[in-house]
């Protein structure tokens, strides 16, 4: 470990500021059984290389947070309790700046990713929503798309297509992995490959075709969705995969496995290379930060820590050898 820092709730997602290698949000979101009220924040940290600690820039009181997702360097949108999607501004003194919240359920939000024209976002009754960038309300709801029998199950994975900005790939607690088209609001593929729910979807930065998913049955699947009825590669981490991020600079996936701490994957042999059990507690956040430094955050003990992955940076693009 290289520093540690203690939230004021529990911590479930990390998410670096694009630009920014040493600067990450933080999202926490804790359930107060007194009252039923979901508290939570979203914190801006910096991890100084100097002092080797993590500095707290600015939080802002939001109410439960599930999710984070930076539309650009300088806006974060934030999936919440509420069922409201949360903009929030960096100001340019560095703080957090609140404009608006965005109505989209009334249930809870657990996701949220987006492009530069629009955001989505998924909740606990199975249904998907796109929210348009310039009007912030929203323009599309795909309804009841992971679930059975015409109840909704929780859609815990969500990721926009990059490059085809009408497909959306979803996860829900029915096991099932799923790539949409907003022009027909209809599945373009459904895969029973994982045995328990899918908590998390990464599409590869460094390939059109390329994708990974985690789920609950301890694997991480690396998917190309031209050919989606056999995976290209998976590993079983254990533990439950929450979150996976892959770092296009050094061909390795930073996983949080939930019960088994955190690991770090080489993609060309697809084999775990580290594992990091400094946390107490669920691993749930996780992002690279600059120069193989990764950032983690674990819920019940409220715990952000910066690590080294023992990885470094390097030109080749390891979709070639994939």
């Amino acid at each position: 470990m290289i520093s540690s820092h203690k939230t004021k709730y529990s911590a479930d997602s990390i998410e670096t500021r694009p630009g920014h290698g040493t600067v990450f949000a933080c999202a926490t979101y804790q359930l107060d059984s007194s009252t039923e009220h979901r508290e939570g924040n979203v914190s801006l940290l910096r991890h100084d290389k100097e002092s080797c600690n993590i500095l707290e820039e600015t939080v802002l009181e939001t109410g439960g947070v599930l999710d984070l997702w930076w539309q650009n360097g300088e806006v974060i949108f934030a999936a919440k309790a509420s069922g409201t999607l949360q903009k929030v501004n960096v100001t340019e003194d560095g703080c957090l700046d609140s404009v608006t919240e965005v109505p989209v359920s009334d249930s809870i939000l657990l996701t949220v990713d987006g492009t530069s024209d629009f955001i989505i976002s998924s909740d606990t009754a199975g249904n998907i929503y796109k929210v348009s960038s310039d009007s912030l309300s929203v323009s599309e709801t795909m309804s009841s798309v992971h679930g059975r029998g015409g109840w909704g199950s929780e859609v815990w994975g969500l990721a926009a297509h990059k490059t085809t900005p009408h497909l959306v790939y979803s996860g829900g607690d029915d096991c099932l992995l799923r790539c949409h088209d907003w022009r027909t609001c209809s599945p373009v593929f459904t895969s029973k490959h994982h045995s328990m729910g899918v908590c998390c979807i990464s599409p590869d930065p460094c390939s059109d075709h390329l994708f990974i998913s985690g789920s609950y049955d301890e694997k991480v699947v690396l998917w190309d969705s031209r050919t989606i009825r056999s995976p290209v590669s998976e590993c079983r981490v254990g533990g439950g995969v929450w979150r996976v991020k892959r770092d296009h600079t050094n061909g390795h996936l930073l996983i949080a496995g939930m019960h088994s701490g955190f690991h770090v994957l080489d993609l060309a042999s697809f084999q775990v290379s580290k594992t990091y059990s400094e946390h107490e507690s669920l691993a749930y956040g996780a992002d690279w930060l600059v120069g193989g430094v990764v950032a983690t955050c674990s819920f019940y003990d409220n715990l952000v820590t910066v690590w080294d992955s023992g990885v470094i940076a390097c030109t080749s693009d390891v979709t070639d050898v994939l």
